[in-house]
């Protein structure tokens, strides 16, 4: 197809609904919480988090929402650059994606973020591209969803 920035958010609009993006954000919750708990482990203080805090960290993966800025912000950020919203500071947005492949992709011992081939696949690693290089740059993949 020949796409136009409109024709590809209106795409990324129908593709990427309020589900989509609810079931991205716990899927993302679940790697960084099972991540965080592996670390207190390895640090042996497993049991630092509070009952208070673990309740809360359920209620932030039911209903998708953590108050201030934080990795649910990030991604709902970016979800919306990827649904058509035009960008309001590139430094802002910078800030989001950098947050984003740090809580996902930088181990202990690496400055910059290893960010597997197969993350710009999901939902996800879609609009961080959108937010990265522009809607242009996901042409090929809007390509590949017009064929199924």
């Amino acid at each position: 197809m020949n796409w136009t920035p409109e024709k590809a958010h209106e795409k990324l609009q129908e593709v990427y609904t309020d589900e989509v993006m609810q079931n991205e954000k716990r899927r993302v919750f679940q790697q960084v919480y099972r991540h965080l708990y592996e670390h207190l482990e390895d640090l042996a203080v497993k049991d630092a988090i509070k009952e208070d805090v673990e309740e809360r960290m359920l209620l932030y993966k039911s209903f998708t929402f953590m108050p201030g800025e934080n990795l649910f912000q990030s991604m709902r950020y970016v979800f919306l650059l990827a649904r058509g919203e035009k960008e309001q500071d590139r430094a802002l947005t910078q800030q989001h994606l950098q947050r984003i492949y740090r809580a996902l992709f930088s181990a202990a011992g690496l400055k910059n973020p290893v960010i597997p081939d197969s993350f710009w696949e999901t939902p996800l690693g879609v609009s961080c591209l959108v937010a990265e290089k522009g809607v242009e740059a996901v042409y090929p993949i809007l390509d590949e969803i017009e064929a199924v």
